[in-house]
């Protein structure tokens, strides 16, 4: 009774500790995570010199949030390849054991005739053939074949899923340059248009307030004077959009290079705006040939049809009999025991013999995948050419706008000069030269808008292309060193060096042996 007591009491005591209570995080702590945040999100961040395209897409890569997201997807999906890696390897499980009686294990037998034991006498003879305290050691070999030739096909597809981490990070990648690249001339024309856009401002509020005072004094007709204003405040309201519209350029241009919001840097291009033409000495049908051997999307598809080609090896191996080896070398402290250590080893074979009937099924549905993993890919090479010729026609139709756009400016500019000279020889209004001037204001946006649009839809080419404007190993780079190396290769294609992408450094970290990806249409792989 008094061991039921202590039990019960050891039992209460357990479940009362494993009992679990909700915890609400301390605000204390929260605010302790937010600092470190901070501190982790903008430590080392200045900006000292002039800051170029180049370097805020080196930033950019190095910084964002986004694409070391990706690189540590990466990196997980190798750490997967290993883990599968080591479940090819047999079991080897060394175990030792301790057990001790209150009482020996004493029994007695009795006699079993015509499937009745027969009846225990008064005075039973006892045996015993276990000590009361006793340990065991054991070191048991265990290799399955079946298991082995099924991690070896999982290992395979997980080196693929690492492939296709690798080709989602040179996505980011692209996706993170031609974002810098577009943000980055966007916040050159915000840079020049915004000092200019003040002062006009404060020219139309003073020629407004000029006007509510003639109003006032009733020096003009007060139609006259109310359509006067009504002028000024549609140029006031234009003026203010283009304001806001341009104020958050910089804080976009810092989000992407990981700089914190507010960050003090000057642009490299805002003072002396060269507005060269970006040419491209590439043909179409070679843009569709590096594109289908190149884009991360494609390749992607090429590593999913592997990977349900595997699925379709598995489910048949799976239905294979299973042949299990077994070996070991065990201890028992027994003394009872002639021998107390011993050697064992031994084979067995095992099989459903119903997974027969599921031969056809699997030989159906392993065709079926394949189909699908070929029309996907089909599919995605379609959606990549029709990207490559619109990605072209929007270069060329971005090269017609600048053009048309830098006549406009010129014009423009030229009415804006004759209209200031006008009204300071008082043959013009005052409003007239502010309208002039707003209209010069916008013809300047529209044509720093154009470069920008020109800018973006070349790099947007490239990206169509799949082409890699960082180098193999660039995480290993400093900001500098990357920053020439995006440089060097900018004036490569400048000059019509298109190079294809270099993917050994990422395939010799898988030692599996690789099946290479069956060769797109269109160009070879």
């Amino acid at each position: 009774m008094f061991k039921k007591s202590i039990l019960a009491v050891s039992l209460t005591a357990t479940l009362s500790a494993c009992s679990v209570t909700p915890e609400i995080i301390v605000p204390a702590d929260v605010a302790h995570t937010a600092r470190e945040d901070m501190s982790l999100l903008f430590r080392d961040q200045s900006v000292s010199d002039a800051l170029s395209l180049d370097e805020a897409i080196a930033r950019a890569v190095l910084n964002n949030r986004e694409k070391k997201l990706k690189t540590l997807e990466a990196a997980l999906s190798q750490g997967q390849i290993e883990v599968a890696r080591h479940a090819m390897l047999p079991q080897l499980t060394a175990a030792a054991g301790y057990s001790q009686r209150s009482e020996y294990a004493a029994s007695a037998s009795v006699v079993f005739n015509d499937g009745e034991p027969a009846p225990l006498g008064n005075n039973p003879s006892y045996s015993v053939s276990q000590d009361k305290n006793r340990h065991t050691e054991d070191i048991s070999f265990t290799w399955n074949v079946l298991d082995f030739g099924l991690s070896y096909v999982r290992a395979q597809q997980h080196a693929d899923r690492y492939l296709i981490a690798k080709e989602r990070e040179r996505k980011v990648v692209h996706n993170i340059t031609q974002d810098v690249r577009a943000a980055y001339w966007r916040a050159v024309s915000a840079e020049r248009l915004l000092v200019k856009i003040n002062p006009l401002i404060d020219q139309a509020t003073a020629a407004l307030a000029n006007s509510r005072q003639v109003e006032a004094q009733r020096l003009r007709a007060p139609l006259e004077a109310l359509y006067y204003q009504r002028e000024l405040l549609d140029i006031l309201r234009a003026l203010q959009a283009l304001r806001q519209d341009l104020a958050g350029a910089r804080t976009e241009l810092a989000g992407l290079m990981g700089l914190k919001p507010g960050t003090a840097f000057v642009l490299a291009d805002v003072n002396n705006p060269s507005f060269a033409l970006p040419e491209l000495g590439v043909s179409v049908p070679e843009m569709e040939e590096l594109a289908l051997q190149q884009r991360p999307e494609l390749l992607e598809t090429h590593y999913q049809q592997r990977i349900s080609a595997a699925d379709a090896r598995a489910a048949l191996l799976n239905m294979l009999p299973g042949i299990n080896l077994t070996a070991g070398v065990y201890q028992d402290s027994n003394e009872y025991l002639l021998n107390q250590d011993w050697t064992s080893y031994g084979a067995q074979v095992s099989w459903n013999l119903f997974d027969v009937f599921r031969v056809g099924p699997e030989r159906r549905l392993a065709k079926t995948r394949e189909a699908l993993a070929e029309e996907q890919r089909l599919a995605a090479s379609m959606a990549v050419l029709t990207q490559v010729h619109l990605s072209h026609i929007h270069y060329q139709q971005a090269m017609k706008s600048f053009d048309l756009a830098d006549s406009y400016l010129q014009v423009a500019q030229r009415i804006g000069e004759q209209t200031a000279n006008a009204a300071s020889s008082q043959r013009s209004s005052e409003l007239d030269n502010i309208r002039e001037s707003l209209n010069a204001l916008l013809a300047e946006l529209r044509r720093d808008v154009a470069y920008a649009d020109l800018q973006n839809s070349y790099g947007r080419m490239f990206v169509s292309m799949g082409m890699d404007l960082l180098p193999e190993g660039y995480a290993e780079a400093d900001l500098a060193e990357l920053s020439e190396q995006i440089r060097v290769r900018f004036a490569a294609w400048q000059k019509q060096q298109a190079p294809v992408a270099d993917k050994s450094s990422v395939i010799d970290d898988i030692e599996l042996p690789r099946q290479q990806p069956s060769a797109p249409a269109g160009g070879t792989s």
